[in-house]
This record gives C-alpha cells, sequence and structure tokens, in this order.
C-alpha cells in the first residue's frame, strides 16, 4: 500500500517514516515537506540515515505530488492541514491528520484556532483514539488525530466515565519540547526550558474543548451519558506545562467521586479498560515517562483518596508516538482493516 507522509521532515513525520519503513503492509511513496521541499529526507531528518528510500528528495506538499497514494498522513500545520485534506480524501486516499483542523466542528474550531474552516462539512471527522472510537474508524476516509495532551487526559479519564463527577475534573498536563514542534521558539532554547518547569495557555488551552467533547461522546457511545452527566460536554480545568525533557507526556486528572463509586470500582474499571486494549496498559504504581519513551503504550494508574473522596488518575506516553505519530498509524491500521499493532510496539526503550 502506497503511502505519503507530508511534513516528513517534522518530528512526527519523521516518526512516521520510520514507523512506515517497519510495516508489513505499507510502502513510503511519498515524502513531502513545505519549506523543506527538495532537500534530501536524510538531511532535513538525519535520524532516518540508512531507512530504504531517506535519501530521497522531499516533494513539495501539493496534491499532484501524492497523487497514487492510498494512505496519506498529514503531520503539517492546521491551516495546511484544513486545506489539503479534504482534497486528498476527495480524490479517492485514506488521509489521517495530525493537528487540529478535523478534531472539533467548524465553529469550534473557528472559535479556539482563529480560523474559518475552508471544509466545514468535514469537521469534525472521526477521531482517532482507536481505544474509544474504533468502530468509527472502520472505512473512514478523512481522520482527526487527537492531540497529545487529549490522549493522555481521555486515556486517564475514560475509565472513570459514570464513578465521578465530571463538573469536578481538574486536569495537569506535562510535556516535553518536542510537543511544540521542530520550529524555532524563544521559550524552547536550551538556555530557557532546561532547569526550568512553566504552565502555559491556560485557561483558555485549545486542547481543553477537544477533551471535553470526546469525553462527552464516548459516554454517548457507551449508552451512559446521562447517568454519567456528559449529555452535554461539561467544562473542565486543563493546564498544560512545558518541562524539560525532550519528548514524553503525563496527564494528572483529579475529580471528586460520584455518589455509590468507591475505590474498588475505580481499580476495576481502570483494569477492565486497560486489558482490552493492546497499547494501554494498567501499573500498579504512578506511571512515568521514561517507560513508554519509544512505544506507542500508555500506562495508567488511578488512586482515591478517602480523606477527600477524590480520585487521582494518570496516564503517561511518549507524545510523538502515542501522542502523534504512532497513533496515527495505529488509526490509519483500523481504518484500512489491518491488525491494529501491525508496525507498532507498547514497549518503550529504557533508559
Amino acid at each position: 500500500m502506497r503511502v505519503g507522509i507530508v511534513g516528513a521532515s517534522g518530528y512526527g513525520g519523521a516518526e512516521l517514516v520510520r514507523l512506515v519503513a517497519a510495516h508489513p503492509a505499507l510502502d513510503l511513496h511519498v515524502a513531502a515537506g513545505s519549506g523543506s521541499a527538495g532537500e534530501r529526507l536524510d538531511t532535513a531528518a538525519p535520524q532516518l540515515a540508512g531507512l530504504p528510500g531517506a535519501d530521497r528528495a522531499l516533494a513539495p506538499a501539493e496534491p499532484d505530488a501524492l497523487a497514487g497514494c492510498d494512505l496519506v498522513f498529514m503531520a503539517t500545520p492546521h491551516a495546511v492541514s484544513a486545506e489539503l485534506g479534504p482534497v486528498l480524501a476527495n480524490g479517492g486516499a485514506t488521509v489521517v491528520d495530525l493537528s487540529g483542523a478535523f478534531r472539533l466542528e467548524a465553529s469550534e474550531f473557528a472559535r479556539w484556532y482563529g480560523l474559518d474552516h475552508p471544509a466545514p462539512a468535514r469537521t469534525p471527522a472521526p477521531y482517532g483514539l482507536p481505544e474509544l472510537f474504533r468502530t468509527d474508524l472502520k472505512g473512514a476516509p478523512l481522520v482527526a488525530g487527537p492531540g497529545c495532551y487529549p490522549t493522555a487526559a481521555l486515556l486517564a479519564l475514560a475509565p472513570l466515565t459514570g464513578l465521578v463527577d465530571p463538573g469536578s475534573v481538574v486536569i495537569t498536563g506535562m510535556s516535553g519540547t518536542s510537543g511544540a514542534g521542530k520550529g524555532l521558539r524563544a521559550d524552547l532554547h536550551a538556555s530557557h526550558a532546561m532547569g526550568n518547569v512553566a504552565a502555559y495557555g491556560a485557561p483558555g488551552h485549545r486542547h481543553t474543548p477537544e477533551i471535553e467533547r470526546w469525553w462527552a461522546a464516548y459516554a454517548r457511545q457507551r449508552g451512559v451519558a446521562d447517568a454519567a452527566g456528559l449529555a452535554e460536554p461539561v467544562p473542565l480545568s486543563f493546564t498544560p506545562h512545558l518541562v524539560p525533557m525532550p519528548r514524553g507526556q503525563l496527564c494528572t486528572v483529579s475529580a471528586t467521586l460520584a455518589e455509590g463509586a468507591d475505590a474498588a470500582a475505580v481499580t476495576d474499571a481502570v483494569g477492565a479498560f486497560a486489558a482490552a486494549e493492546p497499547f494501554v496498559v494498567a501499573r500498579q504504581a504512578w506511571p512515568a515517562t521514561t517507560h513508554v519513551a519509544g512505544g506507542n503504550g500508555a500506562h495508567v494508574h488511578a488512586a482515591v483518596d478517602s480523606r477527600t473522596g477524590r480520585v487521582t488518575a494518570a496516564c503517561a506516553l511518549d507524545n510523538l508516538l502515542k501522542g502523534a505519530a504512532g497513533q496515527a498509524l495505529q488509526a490509519a491500521n483500523v481504518a484500512l482493516g489491518l491488525d491494529e499493532g501491525a508496525g507498532l510496539s507498547p514497549a518503550g526503550v529504557h533508559p
């Protein structure tokens, strides 16, 4: 199956090149870029040197350059994805977008991203979090890859559906600097970021409505939305933090237990959720980013504080893999009817 990767020289795109090279059913047909078009792929992304085809020149990020691709991954800014994705999908390719272009309805997208959507009929696209929306992805022509923070937050939240008061949810996210992409930015300079931790983007981070929307959608899909208090998206608090490491992500969720819920119910729910998912592991200790780096796994754990009647749940993952490229490949596998785990491993690289 012929694959195109747009944004192949960026962090997420280069990870996709590496993953596709190891996939039994996929073959890299086109590696494309915008500012890097014409440059050799292994020059723009030296870590790919030695992979078959890494010595090719990057094609321009244009529909004609991607003609003939059966599957296209777009590791591109949301404005580029919003324009290019529908064109490629209309041309017959299965498209998996890693940006925020198709995660929200067009009106929500305009509010949170400050851009009128050029293809409102395509929004929201099926949400590429297989653990929650596997059925919706099968045969989907255009898939909206979740944000890295929402992935970790939703994998921690999902087992708590119906066990907590949705209006009490507070989420703290921490991400390595690669989550901001490959572009230069003052706060990402080594002298600024190393040895420093800082909150940012609160209280209006654009991943907030994404978490709210898709948690409610998951509850509706399970038929428990009314009972769980999620008939409509419920506002929650989300604060992201930049931490001094290249990759890795951790989200902690704190919420008040619903009436009748207890620690045993929480433990059972987290264990059952993880047992049904090939890339989710329920840990008996708090998850650590160093244990998931380099893999497509997500480690989860939850504990109840009997003193306050609140539960804390955590999820750790590699923001460039389960939070981006690995998840995109996982979703593509489902959309195309392939083995969901093909080309992926839940195991990390440690130390």
